[in-house]
This record gives structure tokens, C-alpha cells and sequence, in this order.
């Protein structure tokens, strides 16, 4: 299963009207989205995005409200945050929040300094927001075991956190191994989704 068969899935199950996409790369996500609309936004103008801009820009310029957002834009744990609290803001009620990236294979996936996203396999540290977006918000919070990581934010369930005020520039990848094997990263597998457990 991909992210955009998890997308794809949310819409017509919940009969979405509007999808927006934050990172759009080579488009293969947002070519493969069948829905009433849908709008991407990229700052490179090669993506050939509907917006070319940052997702900061885009957020604080649109009024728009949307049914189900992607995020797979600068997989940095602070802009990622930002990304989904903005997304949040601009996203009607209900609705999903889908982010790529969450699970790392293993620690340079999702390191920064080695430049391996060039050339390699990689998922930066996105899986350091998602994780305080699990402890912090009280929404429906999980991440699918397929396609690196698909996590989800679903604001038509709610459930009980405990504020943990997460620091996100303090995490290493020993700690999300370690949440990630005692059952404090709420990850489901493709059938689990699937089956709507």
C-alpha cells in the first residue's frame, strides 16, 4: 500500500471534495489523487506545483480549507510541526492529515548532516514531529507500516493525551527505536488499516 492508496482511501470512504498536497517532488503522489479538487504547493518551479511558494507562504497568504492534506514537503522536524499546524488551521472539520516519512529504516535515513537524502534513501526526521503530534494533540493520532512511514491525523476522533511538552531537538533515534518496540508510536499495519482496526 502507498500514500496515495491511504489517501485515496480516506476520500472515498468519507466522500472528500479537496485535496492539497505540501511537497511535491515529482508529482507521482498528486497525479495519482482522483478527487473534485486539488491543489499542491512547491517553492522549486521545476515540481510544476499550483502554487510555487513555500508552505509558510502558502499558509499565511490562503484562506482555502481543505478535506485531506499531504504533507511531504522539508522533511525537517521543526518545518514539518509547523506544516501540520498550519495544515490544522486550514483544514475543514473531520478532516485527515496524512504525513510521509514517519518511520526511518535506520539512523541515516534520517540524519541531517551527511547529506544522504541526495542520493539515497531518505526520510529526514520527520518521525520526531509525528511523535510529539501523537503525545500533544487529541486527535485520532497513528502511522501505517508501509511506504516509510504513512502517519495519520484524524480530527473526526478524539481521544485523551497527556501534555508532554515533547522537545523535538532533543530526540535521537535510540528513543524512537525504543518507542517504536514498546508500543508508544501507535504504528498499525497495512491490514490493520485496512480492516479499520
Amino acid at each position: 500500500m502507498t500514500r496515495y492508496d491511504i489517501i485515496q482511501k480516506f476520500i472515498d470512504e468519507r466522500q472528500f471534495k479537496s485535496f492539497l498536497e505540501i511537497g511535491t517532488f515529482n508529482g507521482d503522489t498528486f497525479k495519482h489523487i482522483t478527487i473534485d479538487k486539488k491543489e499542491s504547493v512547491d517553492p522549486d518551479p521545476n515540481c510544476k506545483a499550483t502554487h510555487i511558494m513555500t508552505s509558510d507562504e502558502y499558509f499565511k497568504n490562503s484562506q482555502d480549507k481543505w478535506d485531506i492534506i499531504f504533507i511531504d514537503g522539508l522533511h525537517e522536524h521543526s518545518q514539518v510541526f509547523r506544516d501540520i499546524c498550519n495544515s490544522l488551521e486550514h483544514l475543514h472539520s473531520n478532516g485527515v492529515i496524512v504525513l510521509h516519512d514517519c518511520m526511518p529504516k535506520n539512523e541515516r535515513m534520517q540524519l541531517w548532516d551527511n547529506k544522504s537524502h541526495q542520493h539515497e534513501e531518505w526520510t529526514g526526521d520527520t518521525w520526531k514531529a509525528y511523535y510529539k503530534v501523537y503525545k500533544e494533540l487529541p486527535y485520532l493520532v497513528y502511522v501505517i507500516d508501509t511506504d516509510y512511514g504513512c502517519g495519520v491525523i484524524d480530527t473526526s476522533k478524539s481521544r485523551e493525551i497527556e501534555i508532554n511538552n515533547i522537545d523535538m531537538d532533543n530526540l535521537k533515534y535510540t528513543d524512537y527505536l525504543y518507542y517504536t518496540s514498546t508500543s508508544q508510536y501507535e504504528v498499525k499495519s497495512v491490514g490493520e488499516f485496512t480492516n479499520g482496526k
